[in-house]
């Protein structure tokens, strides 16, 4: 077993078009079958649903330049997670913003 580290950021830190195209891909997923987990299709990165937003793992910050796709805001945060060691933000509706990153 090993442990991770979790970042916690507020949805207000990703572009709103951003939020919505990820919320849209939440709503629109369909249930896996065995598990009854949502299997959220995202072309770049790995999503899970929460109650309050959703997680995005960190891990395609080590495959190098940003991709298309994946706004400037959003790379920054997944790189500044990554370099603390984080494998995934919770980016969650009711954690206040810091004024560590921009808010939209």
């Amino acid at each position: 077993m090993r442990a991770t580290v979790l970042f916690i950021s507020s949805t207000a830190h990703l572009p709103v078009w951003e939020r919505i195209a990820i919320e849209h891909l939440i709503d629109c997923a369909p249930r896996d079958p065995q598990g009854g987990r949502l299997r959220i299709e995202h072309d770049i990165v790995s999503i899970e649903a929460h109650q309050n937003g959703f997680l995005i793992a960190t891990a395609v910050h080590g495959t190098g330049e940003s991709p298309d796709g994946i706004s400037p805001a959003l790379w920054a945060l997944l790189g500044h997670a990554a370099a603390a060691g984080a494998a995934w933000i919770m980016f969650d509706h009711d954690e206040p913003p810091t004024s560590d990153f921009p808010v939209f």
